[in-house]
């Protein structure tokens, strides 16, 4: 997947995230909408029939690139687990 960093200022973060579905966007937005650092996340699609997906992040202090790394991580860990847990019962 290709990432794009459209704007990087401050407190200010807005990635286009290639080919990535959606869904992908809405996880990280939610996720960092729920940091109590975090003034605004959200993603969107800016059309259906094209696939780049844009995250846009605005903290009130901090770094929201490093914020973004975080969540991804714990995004990481968490499909791990559930992994882990399916694989066990899937047998």
């Amino acid at each position: 997947m290709e990432v794009k960093i459209l704007l990087n200022e401050k407190n200010t973060l807005e990635l286009e995230l290639g080919d990535a579905d959606q869904s992908l966007g809405q996880l990280l937005a939610e996720k960092l909408s729920a940091e109590k650092d975090v003034e605004f996340a959200a993603s969107k699609v800016e059309h259906p029939l094209i696939s780049s997906v844009k995250l846009m992040v605005k903290t009130k202090k901090g770094d929201p690139a490093k914020l973004v790394l975080e969540k991804l991580d714990e995004i990481k860990s968490e499909v791990s687990d559930f992994r882990k847990k399916f694989v066990e019962i899937a047998k």
